[in-house]
């Protein structure tokens, strides 16, 4: 990885992270000038360095809803990271030409990421289109739809754009700079906020939502760890468990009961990946913690007990609880998720229409019981719902084939960073699965934009397996310096 490379993803998360944590104000005029000169900047030294729009990409994917950068509203749909986009196209397109590569290259996920997208659009397209559609329908839904496409964008974007090794390694360094910047935010801010209500001490973060925050750090955090593991016999390779803590302070300030599963289940399946045995070993240490609640950290223990009404522990009478002992959040949860199943029972194949979950969830259960909540809270649900079931089996396709690529390069790759990089891509995907249980935390650039960054770059290492298994080469040319 290059140092400079690095500091510049330092610098970039540290100026977003202070504008958005100080909630800095910056007049319109001013944030349209600087954009116009930053954009024509970035475009310049897209053309001398083709990676440099990517790395300002990685750097800004997780502040984008916090600082959109809509340079005070001059134009629809014109805002930074869709500037960002182009840039990122325009440099891989020219850096290719001048080097006489083919512009677009194939791998087997790029069918299933667009099979899905397409799914989603057509669902849109069809919903619009129906004389059933509510009112306003096409232009309503229309951002949330480029919201919900963005991360696939992203995923073909550091696809195409990473052709070298160096360029491979310098974006997953910033990926943990700036997911170590995010965590040390999350802590700083949970210092005004400590010891006022839950709710109130409830960090939400860059993300500006806690349980998505607690996502985040759960797919990511586990990078940290696995360059740890791979790498523990390095006296350095230790200073790797501080960002990974850091990390895992950033979970408990979010008081995502989900987030806390999804971390255990991302510990298991990083121990799985490394070794059966030690998942084993994971499996009995979090077994022992759970039956011994006294060892978890207080805030978590605090957290899970306000799941019961009158304060019983839940990791004890889980067996006996019933839905009236829930608190009012978890009962309304379940009756969501009753009502959805009979959602999708009534509209299997295509869906009530991408986005109207929670117009529709009233016609299943009425708006009395559900308290006010209307979300999903469980991706696969929202999916199958909204989008029909084929639509949760290409998202399961997805799933399934992301793991069976980062499990093909962390066994196959000759590179050791690649190697290490797999492992906790590996432990984040696990966690993953559980997260979006409890919760849609797939659909945000700013929360799941790296998972297919990381996607891009398994995939674009798996060329570089392909083409080294045909050359016959010792070493492939993602694992070269150049």
């Amino acid at each position: 990885m290059s140092r400079s490379v690095l500091v510049f993803g330092l610098v970039v998360a540290l100026v977003f992270g202070v504008m958005v944590t100080a909630e800095v104000h910056i007049p319109a005029f001013v944030i349209a000038v600087l954009g116009v000169l930053g954009v024509i900047g970035l475009f310049a030294a897209g053309f001398a360095r083709p990676e440099a729009p990517l790395y300002v990409l990685a750097a800004y994917l997780p502040f984008s809803k916090a600082m959109p950068g809509a340079f005070g509203g001059a134009a629809y749909a014109l805002n930074l990271t869709n500037l960002l986009f182009i840039a990122v196209v325009v440099a891989s397109a020219f850096d290719c030409i001048a080097r006489r590569r083919p512009v677009f290259e194939f791998h087997r996920l790029h069918v299933a990421v667009v099979a899905l997208a397409g799914w989603g659009c057509a669902s849109y397209l069809l919903k619009a289109l129906s004389p059933s559609a509510p009112p306003g329908y096409a232009e309503d839904m229309l951002s949330d739809l480029k919201r919900w496409l963005d991360p696939f964008l992203v995923y073909f974007l550091f696809f195409q754009g990473v052709r070298r090794g160096e360029v491979w390694r310098n974006v997953v360094g910033i990926i943990m700079v700036v997911v170590m910047v995010v965590a040390g935010l999350a802590a700083y801010e949970y210092i005004d906020v400590a010891g006022s209500s839950l709710d109130k001490s409830r960090v939400g973060g860059v993300v500006g939502q806690p349980n998505y925050l607690g996502a985040f750090f759960v797919y990511y955090m586990f990078l940290f760890a696995g360059h740890w593991i791979q790498r523990k016999r390095q006296p350095s390779a230790w200073l790797l468990l501080l960002p990974f803590l850091l990390c895992f302070r950033g979970i408990m300030v979010t008081f995502s009961r989900g987030a806390y599963i999804a971390f255990a289940q991302g510990v298991l399946g990083l121990a799985y990946f490394k070794r059966r045995v030690l998942a084993l070993v994971a499996m009995a240490a979090l077994g022992f913690a759970a039956f011994n609640p006294s060892l978890l950290p207080a805030g978590i223990r605090y957290r899970l007990d306000t799941t019961f009404q009158g304060g019983s522990d839940p990791l004890e009478d889980y067996e006996s609880a019933r839905v009236e002992d829930l608190d009012a959040s978890s009962a309304a949860r379940l009756l969501v998720w009753q009502g959805g199943i009979e959602m999708v029972k009534a509209n299997p194949i295509l869906g009530v229409g991408f986005g109207l979950f929670p117009s529709v969830i009233t016609s299943y259960v009425s708006a009395k019981e559900l308290k006010d909540v209307r979300d999903a809270h469980n991706a696969y649900l929202i999916t199958a719902a909204e989008l029909g079931v084929p639509a949760l089996l290409l998202l399961l396709v997805n799933f399934g084939l992301l793991f069976w690529l980062a499990n093909r390069v962390y066994r196959r790759h000759p590179d050791p960073f690649v190697h290490a990089t797999a492992l906790g891509y590996l432990g984040g995907l696990s966690g993953l699965l559980v997260a979006n249980m409890f919760g849609s935390r797939l659909n945000t650039t700013e929360v799941a934009g790296y998972v297919w960054v990381l996607a891009a770059l398994m995939a674009r290492a798996d060329v570089d397996l392909t083409k080294e298994r045909s050359s016959r080469k010792p070493e492939s040319p993602t694992a070269a310096r150049s």
